[in-house]
C-alpha cells in the first residue's frame, strides 16, 4: 500500500450515503420498480423518523409473487424482514462480513447512535474493496495493457 492511499476499515469509509429507502407504507410495486430501475437486491424500510424497520430484498418480492400475492395491495410492512441486522459507522469491515454470511444477507443498513439511516453496505461495495487492488496486481504482473 502507498503512503497516499487510505485503508478502508469500517462502515463509514464504504457506505453509500445516497440511499434508496422505502416508507413502510410504500407498496410492492413502487419497491419491485425501484428495485428494478436502480439494479438494487433491496432496500432499507424506514419509519417516518428514518430508523430502520425493515428491509426488502428482491427475494422478498418474489417470494410474495410466488405466493400469488397482489403487489398493488401490498405495503412494505406486508413483505420486509423486520428487525434487519443494521450496523454503525465505526463498525470494521470483517464484522459486517460476518454479519453478511451468518444471516445470508446481502445489504446491511448503517445506523447512527439514535438507530438513523445514514447508508448502507453491500456484499458487492466489500468485495470491490477487497479484491480491487489485488486485480490491478494481476494485471500489472500479466503485463496486460489497455492500448
Amino acid at each position: 500500500m502507498r503512503e497516499s492511499e487510505t485503508r478502508i476499515t469500517k462502515a463509514f469509509d464504504l457506505m453509500t450515503t445516497n440511499v434508496v429507502a422505502a416508507r413502510e407504507s410504500t407498496t410492492g410495486t413502487e419497491i419491485s420498480t425501484r428495485l428494478l430501475i436502480g439494479e438494487f437486491n433491496g432496500v432499507p424500510v424506514i419509519d417516518n423518523n428514518i430508523r430502520v424497520t425493515g428491509i426488502v430484498t428482491a427475494a422478498d418480492i418474489l417470494r410474495a409473487v410466488r405466493q400469488g400475492k397482489n403487489l398493488d395491495s401490498l405495503r412494505a410492512t406486508d413483505i420486509m424482514t423486520r428487525n434487519p441486522a443494521v450496523v454503525k459507522q465505526d463498525t470494521e469491515i470483517d464484522e459486517i462480513i460476518d454479519v453478511m454470511l451468518q444471516k445470508v444477507i446481502v445489504l446491511v443498513p448503517v445506523v447512527d447512535d439514535e438507530n438513523k439511516l445514514i447508508g448502507v453496505v453491500a456484499r458487492l461495495d466489500i468485495l470491490r474493496e477487497k479484491l480491487n487492488e489485488k486485480f490491478v496486481t494481476i494485471g500489472e504482473r500479466s503485463g496486460l495493457s489497455k492500448t
